[in-house]
Parts: structure tokens; sequence; C-alpha cells
């Protein structure tokens, strides 16, 4: 924190933009790269080695009286394993329910987001794609893993894409109670062309739709359960309100 990047390899960034700085640091793994930090006044030289860094997209924590809390960033590469492995530590320790975070989550890959629902879901559709001829994409789950535990998933106006497959199956097949805010409506497939000049294309192809066939693009999915965010409660005592909503409401669910 409070760190600046002032040269990569003695070349000065100053006036650079951030993809340009980020060219100079990157390069093959296992070679290293010098870069000057400005600090506190001076200037520190650190000889780094490149590797590839796997981000944490999968956070985990268990709660007490069984209650266990997963967050998704996003559906990355990784997240598949990392979801796998937090939902395996969740079961281990005595999960009696589940709190699935999928707010502010942009999306990301669609065979991702397919595989973390065949976790959870009964046998049955996932999502199902249609182009403007009237062609389906169908993915399925053969419900081998399902869920065994109630379930929120909490949602806002930033949950896009493949969050919102995730919880529109989740809701679709009545495993979970969807709780937050209206989620972004992002209910698009699109492709990227490549042009022979470096620029690309991005067409829009098809619609995603949930299992029980809702159009949520430009629309979102509405939450069972209403809970706007208390920003002032946050930032001011540590209180997430809509998580706290989530844990009183699955309590309930428990001790019934």
């Amino acid at each position: 924190v409070d760190d600046y990047i002032y040269a990569v390899e003695g070349q000065e960034t100053y006036g650079l933009t951030l993809t340009e700085v980020v060219s100079l640091i990157k390069g093959p793994e296992g070679t290293t790269v010098n870069i000057t930090f400005y600090r506190d006044g001076t200037y520190v030289d650190v000889e780094v080695e490149r590797r590839k860094v796997e981000a944490p997209t999968v956070n985990q924590e268990m709660y007490e009286d069984g209650m266990a809390y997963i967050q998704i960033t996003e559906f990355d590469e990784v997240t598949e394993d990392q979801f796998a492995e937090a939902l395996a530590e969740c079961k281990g320790n005595g999960m009696k329910a589940l709190i699935l975070d999928l707010r502010s989550n942009p999306g990301g890959n669609l065979s991702t987001v397919c595989e973390i629902s065949r976790m959870v879901l009964p046998k049955g559709l996932i999502v199902y794609t249609e182009d403007k001829y009237g062609e389906k994409d169908e993915y399925t789950c053969d419900g081998l893993r399902q869920l065994q535990v109630p379930a929120v998933v909490l949602v806002n106006g930033y949950s896009a894409s493949a969050s919102e497959i995730l919880a529109g199956a989740m809701k679709d097949h009545g495993i979970a109670t969807i709780m937050g805010t209206t989620t972004f409506g992002k209910g698009i497939v699109q492709r990227v062309i490549s042009l022979s000049d470096g620029s690309a294309v991005k067409l829009t192809v098809s619609k995603y739709y949930t299992p029980n066939g809702n159009d949520i693009h430009e629309k979102g999915i509405e939450p069972d359960v209403v809970v706007e965010f208390d920003a002032d409660a946050y930032y001011n005592e540590g209180v997430d309100n809509q998580l706290q909503e989530a844990i009183n409401y699955l309590n309930v669910k428990i001790a019934n």
C-alpha cells in the first residue's frame, strides 16, 4: 500500500498506461524482472521472479451451529477446484446450512459455472441457450451431488451473467432462497470474432434461459426475500445486514 512503481528494468513508468506497465512486467515464467518502487521518499529496487498467479476466487468460513459461508467472486478456470475444496471443507466441518455469496460477482466462464452447479443441483437443466433460429443448447446435471442442506444465495445489482445462471438454477430447482436485491440482468451469449488487422467484433449470438424458461436479460433475477444493503451499518459498524439476515433466516430453518 502506497508504493508507486517508478521503473521497470530501468525504464521509468511516468506517462505510461496501466497496460503498458503490465506488459513491461510480464514475461516467461521463471525469469526475473527488476522493479523500482518509490516508497516513503526513497527508491527501492526489487527483483521479482515471474510465475503464473492463481488468484483466489472462493472464500470459505464456518460460523456457529454448522452455518457455512462460501463466497465466489468470479467464475474463472481455477474457481471449480477452489469451490469443490471449500464445499468439502464445509461438509467435513458438519455443515447444516449454506450461505452462497454471489454479490458483486460479474460472472465468467460458462463451463465453470456449470461444473459448480453440478456440485449442488438436483438432476435436470442448469441453463439453456437459444439463438434467433430457435436452436437450443442444453446444459444438464445428473443430480448425484445435490445439496442436502437449506441454502441462501446472496445477490445484488452487480451479480451478473454466470452468477445469474447459478442463482437462477438454484431458485428454479427450489434448493435455495435468493436474498438481497435484483441482479444485473445479463442473459446473452457473445462471441468474439478476430479480424486480420488485430481488431475484433463482438457479436451477440444467443440468450440464456433459466431451467424454467425465464429470460433474465435486462430484467435480472428477483430475490425471494428483498434485503437492501445498509451501507452505513457496514462502513460505520462493520455489520453486513444482508449476511446477518441470511444467518437469521437459516437458523430458523435449522431449528425447524
